[in-house]
C-alpha cells in the first residue's frame, strides 16, 4: 500500500523546479486524476508485454507479486445460450464484483452436461476472433465435450464460449484482474459534488517510483513542462 500524501509529495517534487514556484499551480483534482491514469497503466504493463523485459503476467513471479492484491477467484458465471448459428453461449462480465478489468488466461473453464454425463470440466481457450471460424471448422481445434475442450472470445463485456451443438455448457469459472480503488485526498469535489475522502492507493509500495514518474509526465507535457517530461521518461524506461 501507498499512502496517497507521498505520491502527491513526489509528483510535487518532481515537477518543481528546486528554489522556484514554477509548476506548482497544478490543481489537487487534476493530480489526482493523473495517478488514478497512471495506476491503470501501469497495472497494463504489468500485466502485457509493453514492457523492459517484453514479458506479461505469466513470465515470472515477480509480475504475479506486482499484481496479486487484484487478483480474483471470479467464481462461477451463468452461461446464457446466444441463439447463434455458431452455438455460442456467453456470461455477462459486468456482473463481477470486484469489477473486471483483465482476464488471466488460461485460468477459465466451463461446467458442462451431455446426457448423463454432468459437470463435466471442460478448459476454455481463448481465441482471437479473427481466428474464431477457422477453430471451430478444424477437427484439432473445434469444441470438443470428450477432449474437454472449447474455444472462446471475449467481447462487449461478454466472455463467449462455442460447442459443437452435442452438449450444454452451464458455468463459467475464471480468475481476473479487478480495477484498483481509485485513490483520493481530501479537498475538493467531484464531478457529482460529493467531498473527496483521503483513499491510499493498493498498489505494492516498491512501484511508488513508476506510478508517479507516469503521472509526472502526463501532468509536465499539459504544462508544456518539458524538464519534467524528459526526466520522468528517462525514468519510465528504466523502470522494473
Amino acid at each position: 500500500m501507498i499512502d496517497v500524501k507521498e505520491l502527491l509529495y513526489d509528483i510535487d517534487l518532481k515537477l518543481n523546479k528546486i528554489g522556484s514556484n514554477e509548476h506548482q499551480g497544478i490543481e489537487l483534482e487534476n493530480k489526482i486524476i493523473a495517478l488514478r491514469d497512471a495506476e491503470i497503466n501501469v497495472i497494463k504493463t504489468k500485466f502485457g508485454e509493453n514492457n523492459v523485459y517484453k514479458s506479461g503476467l505469466d513470465s515470472f513471479q515477480k509480475r504475479y507479486n506486482d499484481l496479486e492484491m487484484l487478483i480474483e477467484k471470479g467464481g462461477f458465471l451463468s452461461l446464457t445460450e446466444d441463439g447463434s448459428p455458431l452455438n455460442s453461449w456467453s456470461a455477462d462480465l459486468s456482473s463481477l464484483t470486484p469489477k473486471y478489468m483483465l482476464g488471466i488466461p488460461g485460468s477459465e473453464y466451463i461446467l458442462a452436461d451431455k446426457a448423463n454425463c454432468k459437470d463435466r470440466v471442460l478448459v476454455v481457450n481463448l481465441s482471437k476472433h479473427g481466428d474464431l471460424l477457422r477453430l471451430l471448422s478444424n477437427s484439432n481445434y473445434e469444441p470438443s465435450f470428450e477432449f474437454q475442450e472449447v474455444p472462446g472470445t471475449v467481447s462487449n463485456h461478454r466472455y463467449e464460449i462455442y460447442t459443437d451443438g452435442t452438449f450444454t455448457p452451464k458455468k463459467l469459472y475464471l480468475w481476473y484482474v479487478r480495477y484498483p480503488v481509485q485513490v483520493d485526498f481530501e479537498g475538493y469535489d467531484h464531478f457529482d459534488g460529493t467531498p473527496s475522502t483521503t483513499v491510499n492507493s493498493e498498489l505494492p509500495y516498491y512501484l511508488k517510483e513508476e506510478i508517479t514518474d507516469i503521472a509526472v509526465k502526463a501532468l509536465a507535457l499539459s504544462t508544456e513542462n518539458q524538464n519534467a517530461v524528459t526526466a520522468s521518461q528517462l525514468k519510465i524506461n528504466t523502470n522494473e
